[in-house]
């Protein structure tokens, strides 16, 4: 599987999902993952966390991906996020992010959010644990 459809798969197949997953979390990034959001660092156990956390606090996700590029084992998104938090109020955020893949899973990623619509505090979507 090329790096643009692993990222493609992992943010439809887990960020979209409605259910917490770590398997499927593990089948799609590296135990050495490590992320930064908006100057905010997770390692893996911490994405972990903030998957189960926006899980709890959310009733859908919706990612729609307005363009990817990609070179070898570097993947570039922008894309957007709709959110249904689990109180029914909605938020979208705008995301770019630069993903790597090594040995078909993702490893890294570093990624800017922008708040488009929503309260305040949605902003911090991108990284609550």
């Amino acid at each position: 599987m090329n790096p643009s459809t692993i990222v493609e798969q992992a943010l439809f197949g887990i960020v979209c999902h409605p259910l917490h997953d770590e398997a499927q979390i593990s089948a799609f990034f590296s135990p050495h993952y490590q992320q930064w959001v908006d100057g905010k660092s997770l390692d893996y156990a911490g994405f972990v966390a903030h998957m189960a956390k926006l899980k709890q606090i959310t009733r859908a996700i919706h990612v729609t991906v307005l363009a990817i590029a990609s070179q070898q084992e570097n993947v570039l998104t922008h894309h957007r996020v709709d959110v249904t938090k689990a109180d029914g109020s909605r938020a979208q955020i705008e995301v770019f992010a630069h993903f790597v893949v090594q040995e078909s899973r993702i490893l890294r990623c570093e990624e800017l959010t922008r708040l488009v619509a929503g309260a305040a505090e949605d902003g911090e979507l991108g990284s609550v644990q």
